[in-house]
């Protein structure tokens, strides 16, 4: 959960600090440029024409995997591939990952920030309020729509962990166009589904193997790149001690100039593991002069060295000279680019320094830690200032620091930051003495583990008797998200309203938690004109007073209400404006609202948008898996379920629904566990199954749990219950007619309380009973009230997911077209929804009438003649539109647009608008 930034708490470079909550501390221009920034070959880099001639072979593969531990040249192999695909035409990109890109809106930031220059249509900043389903979304049409060759480069990918990260990647993978690749670099085999790409040709794999040098490429390296004067007996000794090892064979080389006897130096050790490193690095290290050892000693403890910071780590003035001497010694030392000169160590380096410094100088390390912590916060970055203080172990520094600055951070959703911080201090008992850092380090577990790891943290804050009406709302409104993440919501309302009652200050944290949390558990009462005064109030205080997550919260409770009550559109603009609210910074970072992303993916599936769905969950579903409250568990992976049943993928289907059953086992939550059996006896019904549906009711049937969930508007079972799916399987059994009244009485019961989304689905199910009664005019008419209401809104999916029967009915409707006689589309654009709903292509040609003269036209066939949609955007296009005045023309987003015109463009045969104007008007499909 995150808030809008104060961008005032930290100017950190996002790359400096992890954490996969960050909501809006930018990434400044320098730092993005060094991760744009193509390393450089160094002279002594020899060509690997075998490895790369096996990579160009390959065209059709989508993926390049050069996988290694550190030294064994993947990143030089990368940059000849890059130079050779350049060479040929073939535009690249290049961009070097950091763990800060486990956030899911950073990454999608810096990729497509990396691939603007490639792509046209993609921008950084046209639409930097967009939020990360609208960036995921644009970044992979425009992928997808692109035509000519490219190549992405991602170096040191093994710092790529976060579930969503590398499901986007995935994503990205699969919408990847002919000719178009990803070129991957990593110490470690990442979570890709490369098996699959493996088995269908889509994958090269360059190994540890392949990479170790020859005897032929090591006397090569040895002789001509390092100019060293080595006999043949030498240069196969040090390549069967090094076994081809990039790394050893240039810190050899190194250690062997100047020496007179080099045969002795190669006898004098053995082995290809990291004691050779080890050893070579010591070697390296040791022959540099005093001031120069000690340089780089004392500065090994920042990731960035800069020459100030450098001065006052070393007490010098002489840095800048310094760090330029070693960069032209080639001493480990790598530039990066920006304003000012900034440099890093490579890693292996830099991992042989620090561990020195602890060998050599133990008591110097927190001293120059404490040196490097006052500097930034000379430099207002108080979080790396921070973490210097926690790794020189000075608490007494760090704690006043974090006092100031947890709960600012914990209002941007930094909470695994938080977590890291804190885990370790409240385990040595240094926070006894600070309530609100032990306040703020349980809403970080609680936000970042769930229920059961802060559980604990709650029950001892409850025994806590601090004085202060700020530690007891914090410690109340603790116990209010616990409630909910519980499922436990007629508690959490009480609470909720009792805090809005009792906490003062409009502006604060626990305030506007509580108020949001009310707005939503209103809602989940069904009482919905309530929910939507109380999101209000939440919105009035924008933009001085409320943080992004409220905002995002009460945007999403509007949207909430929107769907129950069956306004698709309305709601799925309202969840567009939630995911984007707390983005406020370029790269659009995920504040870990979770929420408002499921509600969107929902109201997107409704309307059969289920590629863009599928996105979205995939950016979301790893982000509430371990805190969700239990309609996001449930609806998410409902959804996903779903959409892998209608493509056929019936094991995935239910692997999902066994993941969604598990987690309700693991957090003891019986509505997750009953609605994961409901959604797979709604599946084994549609597909005539019933024996073994009745056996998946049966196991869901608690009087209890469906009671509570009854007489509640709950999101997740607004549609499906206990006693829709005991109907469903009616309708399809032996017995249609016995649960006619049962749905009447229900359909009766949601459109009294305005639940009309609940309403559709009980009317379509009724619609079946009716029919496999043997009362079709009965059906018919239900049926027909059903597309009229659904046409109007755009739903699609509750249709879809009823199976082949409704199908059936559909088309038996299409044919009677005096029963679409009323609601509020004209009979053809109810007629053409019809057409959508039964799978017919709904194409629009042109009458005789409209046609040009034949000589004059050419052949566009019936097959890919476009929609009328389609027709009316073409237009719009041909009085020249740009794609947001189009958007905004036809209530629809930008992504939606560039989706449109590339189906045009694919069905035409065109490469741009303007061709497909023309085309389109010698076809007689444009006036």
């Amino acid at each position: 959960m995150a808030g809008a930034a104060d961008s005032t708490i930290d100017r950190t470079p996002r790359e400096a600090l992890p954490d996969g909550h960050r909501a809006t501390v930018r990434l400044q221009p320098a730092a993005l440029s060094v991760k744009l920034a193509v390393p450089l070959l160094t002279g002594d880099a020899i060509e690997r024409a075998a490895l790369s001639q096996r990579v160009l072979a390959s065209p059709s593969a989508r993926i390049v995997l050069l996988r290694a531990p550190a030294g064994f040249g993947k990143t030089t192999l990368m940059l000849e591939l890059r130079q050779k695909l350049e060479a040929s035409a073939i535009p690249t990109a290049w961009l070097t990952l950091d763990s800060a890109d486990n956030d899911v809106g950073r990454f999608l930031y810096v990729v497509r920030a990396a691939l603007t220059p490639l792509i046209p249509g993609l921008s950084t900043s046209a639409d930097a309020a967009a939020g990360p389903d609208e960036i995921a979304l644009g970044l992979i049409d425009a992928i997808a729509a692109h035509r000519a060759p490219f190549a992405l480069f991602l170096d040191d990918f093994e710092t790529v962990q976060g579930p969503a990260v590398l499901g986007m990647v995935r994503e990205l993978i699969s919408h990847l166009p002919a000719g178009g690749r990803i070129v991957i670099g990593s110490r470690n085999v990442p979570e890709l589904g490369l098996g699959r790409l493996r088995a269908h040709g889509k994958l090269v794999e360059i190994e540890p193997t392949h990479l170790r040098f020859t005897i032929e490429e090591t006397a090569i390296y040895l002789r001509n790149r390092r100019r060293l004067d080595l006999s043949q007996d030498d240069v196969v000794r040090l390549h069967h001690s090094t076994e081809g090892w990039v790394a050893a064979l240039w810190l050899a080389s190194v250690s062997l100039e100047n020496r007179q006897d080099p045969s002795q130096f190669i006898a004098g050790f053995s082995g290809a593991d990291t004691a050779i490193v080890e050893y070579l690095l010591e070697d390296v290290f040791s022959r540099q002069s005093e001031k120069i050892r000690a340089f780089l000693l004392r500065t090994s403890i920042v990731a960035d060295l800069t020459p100030g910071l450098c001065d006052r780590l070393c007490g010098t003035t002489d840095s800048m000279d310094v760090l330029a001497m070693l960069q032209r010694e080639h001493l480990f030392l790598v530039p990066i680019d920006g304003d000012s000169p900034r440099w890093r160590y490579h890693s292996m380096f830099a991992e042989f320094l620090r561990t020195q410094l602890k060998q050599r100088h133990p008591e110097q390390a927190n001293e120059l830690h404490r040196v490097a912590a006052k500097w930034y916060l000379e430099q207002d970055r108080p979080v790396v200032a921070i973490e210097h203080w926690l790794a020189a172990g000075d608490s007494d520094a760090a704690l006043p620091l974090l006092a100031r600055h947890a709960e600012p951070l914990l209002n941007q959703g930094r909470v695994r930051l938080l977590a890291r911080w804190l885990d370790p201090l409240r385990e040595r008992g240094l926070l006894e003495d600070s309530p609100m850092l032990q306040v703020v380090h349980a809403w970080a577990v609680l936000l970042g583990r769930g229920p059961r790891a802060a559980a604990p943290l709650l029950e001892r804050l409850d025994r806590e008797d601090r004085p202060g009406r700020g530690f007891d709302a914090h410690r109340r409104a603790l116990r209010l998200l616990f409630l909910v993440l519980l499922d436990r919501t007629d508690e959490a309302r009480d609470l909720a309203a009792s805090l809005v009652r009792e906490v003062p200050g409009r502006g604060s944290f626990v305030r506007g938690f509580a108020e949001v949390a009310l707005a939503n558990l209103t809602m989940i009462a069904g009482e919905y004109q309530e929910a939507l005064k109380l999101a209000d109030v939440v919105r009035s205080r924008r933009p001085d007073n409320t943080s992004g997550m409220m905002l995002a919260l009460s945007e999403a409770a509007e949207g909430a209400v929107d769907l129950t009550q069956g306004r698709l559109r309305k709601a799925t603009a309202h969840l567009r404006l939630a995911v984007r609210a707390g983005t406020d910074d370029a790269s659009g970072a995920t504040n870990g609202n979770a929420l408002a992303g499921v509600l969107l993916a929902e109201a997107l599936y409704e309307a059969d948008q289920l590629l863009q769905a599928e996105r979205l969950l995939t950016v979301y579903i790893p982000l509430i898996r371990a805190v969700g409250v239990p309609d996001q568990l449930i609806t998410a992976h409902t959804i996903m379920a779903r959409i892998a049943w209608r493509r056929g993928d019936r094991d995935l289907a239910q692997q999902l629904l066994a993941e969604l059953e598990l987690s309700g086992h693991r957090e003891t939550l019986g509505r997750v566990v009953a609605s994961a059996r409901l959604e797979r006896a709604r599946m084994l019904t549609v597909e005539g199954r019933i024996d073994l549906a009745k056996k998946e009711i049966e196991r869901c049937a608690d009087p209890t749990l469906w009671d509570r969930i009854n007489r509640l508007s709950l999101r997740a079972n607004e549609v499906e219950t206990y006693k829709l799916g005991a109907a469903r399987c009616a309708v399809h059994g032996a017995q249609p007619s016995s649960s006619i009244d049962g749905l009447r009485a229900e359909l009766d019961a949601a459109e009294r309380t305005q639940r009309a989304r609940r309403a559709l689905t009980l009317r379509l199910v009724l619609a079946q009973a009716h029919h496999r009664a043997s009362q079709p005019n009965k059906a018919m008419r239900i049926l027909s009230k059903a597309v009229n209401f659904a046409a109007t809104e755009g739903y699609q999916a509750a249709f879809q997911d009823e199976g082949p029967l409704l199908r059936e009915m559909l088309r038996e409707l299409r044919l009677r077209p005096d029963l679409l006689g009323t609601g509020a589309l004209p009979s053809a654009d109810r007629l053409l929804f019809l057409d959508k709903l039964v799978g017919e292509s709904g194409a629009v040609l042109p009458t005789d009438a409209e046609r040009r003269d034949d000589t004059s036209a050419a052949s566009v066939p019936a097959a890919v003649a476009l929609t009328r949609k389609e027709l009316k955007l073409l237009a719009l296009v041909a009085d020249g539109l740009s794609n947001s005045e189009l958007a905004g023309r036809l209530f629809v987003a930008d992504t939606t647009v560039r989706t449109h015109l590339r189906n045009i463009n694919a069905k035409l045969g065109t490469r741009s608008r303007v061709e497909a104007i023309a085309i389109a008007r010698k076809n007689g499909l444009l006036r």
